[in-house]
């Protein structure tokens, strides 16, 4: 009993260390960047009759953009509006971003929401009065984001 509270009493002194120390500081920093990134759905127009009425979406397609907090950035859909069939032949189309026309060349202009995406609900109409022949008509539009 006597060796245990020996120990005890050891146990709580503390013992000068017989080692130096030497401290430092070191900065730490980081450089936040402007980024973007897109991601697509593709957009379907409702069947056309040759020289006939204009018609519109058959199923929207969207385009939705996430960029760093407070990054401005230019939303673009190049192209030049025009679908062709498989023998070339060309069909004019239209496009709309949230109901609002998108003419070729124009850009639509975002700020960033940090990790929310942007979202552009895309629907598009063809033209009336089109004489085109019968057949399947596409397009595919890059989108480019300028930030």
């Amino acid at each position: 009993m006597l060796l245990s509270a020996f120990m005890a009493i050891i146990a709580l002194v503390s013992f000068p260390s017989v080692a130096g120390q030497a401290t430092a500081s070191f900065r730490i920093s980081v450089t936040v960047v402007a980024s973007c990134s897109v991601q697509t759905q593709p957009l379907t127009l409702a069947p056309y009759t040759t020289g006939g009425a204009a018609t519109g979406t058959a199923s929207p397609g969207s385009i939705d953009v996430t960029c760093a907090r407070g990054t401005p950035a230019a939303v673009y859909l190049e192209g030049d509006r025009t679908m062709r069939s498989q023998s070339g032949v060309r069909m004019a189309y239209e496009l709309r971003a949230n109901g609002n026309l998108w003419p070729a060349g124009e850009a639509i202009h975002v700020k960033g929401l940090g990790p929310t995406a942007i979202h552009l609900a895309v629907s598009g109409s063809v033209p009336a009065g089109q004489k085109v022949p019968l057949g399947d008509y596409e397009d595919t539009a890059v989108v480019r984001v300028v930030y």
